[in-house]
């Protein structure tokens, strides 16, 4: 975008100061090569008679009127640069509050996640109801968080598929959410019983779900830091080479005797 807008900015700069200048951008070659022919007699300069004023006509009003022209191609042109860099100063903060947005929104998401397996979701899936409804409120903690994340399936994918991608993304073990969505469409469409066996395995897969949304949590959080540490040390070296090389000059500054 920059680019394209650096780039009209140019053309529009060539094609005003073509009008200004009052000749086209592109001529056709006039006269021939060789030294002027003088062999009819006539002067190659005009000349005025004795007493004579010089003509004046449309090319003398045109000149007069010239610094007009400048000014207002000045301006104009000063005007297209502001806009264009008021454009990109709005660009740039755009693309920093769609960066924000997007931080937020995937924090959010992984909080909500991270309630969804949370030990309390864990407990009452295994020690509420019947193990049918045990299972099956496992997997339902997981899409009612990613709804609430604002995530919505698109029209080719259902809750379930879309749950299963977002908890991908994440980097959570493949293992533990096929084993999860496995046993809740076995106890959510399934006319046989369901055993308590079964819901500590779906109460188990959540739990390893849990532990890889935490792991990532915490490399985040160590990389934020590892990053802050980075910043920090720069500014420390920065301090040091600073002050180094106000030493250094106040060192050269300093007579000799007087550092004797």
């Amino acid at each position: 975008m920059a680019v394209a807008l650096l780039a009209v900015l140019a053309v529009l700069v060539v094609l005003v100061w073509g009008s200004s200048s009052g000749a086209p951008l592109v001529t056709e070659p006039q006269g021939t090569w060789g030294p002027p022919r003088a062999e009819t007699g006539e002067p190659l300069l005009p000349t005025l008679e004795p007493g004579a004023e010089p003509e004046t006509g449309p090319e003398r009003a045109t000149a007069s009127t010239e610094w007009l022209v400048d000014l207002l191609t000045a301006l104009f042109l000063m005007a297209v640069l502001t806009a264009v860099l008021l454009l990109l100063r709005w660009l740039s903060r755009q693309r920093l509050e769609e960066r924000d947005r997007r931080v937020t929104a995937e924090e959010d998401e992984l909080v909500a996640l991270l309630e969804a397996t949370s030990d309390e979701v864990r407990w009452q899936a295994l020690a509420e109801g019947d193990p049918r409804n045990g299972v099956v409120a496992c997997w339902v903690a997981l899409e009612e968080a990613v709804q609430r994340a604002g995530l919505r399936a698109s029209a080719s994918e259902t809750a379930a598929e879309l749950t299963s991608r977002v908890l991908s993304r994440w980097e959570v073990d493949p293992r533990a959410i096929a084993d999860l969505s496995d046993a809740y469409r076995e106890a959510r469409f399934s006319r046989h019983p369901v055993t308590e066996e079964q819901r500590e395995a779906a109460v188990d897969a959540l739990d390893r779900i849990h532990a890889d949304l935490r792991r990532r949590v915490q490399a985040e959080e160590e990389a934020r830091a590892a990053e802050e540490r980075a910043r920090e040390a720069e500014r420390v070296a920065r301090e040091d080479a600073d002050v180094q090389t106000g030493q250094d000059a106040r060192a050269q500054r300093t007579p000799r005797g007087r550092r004797r």
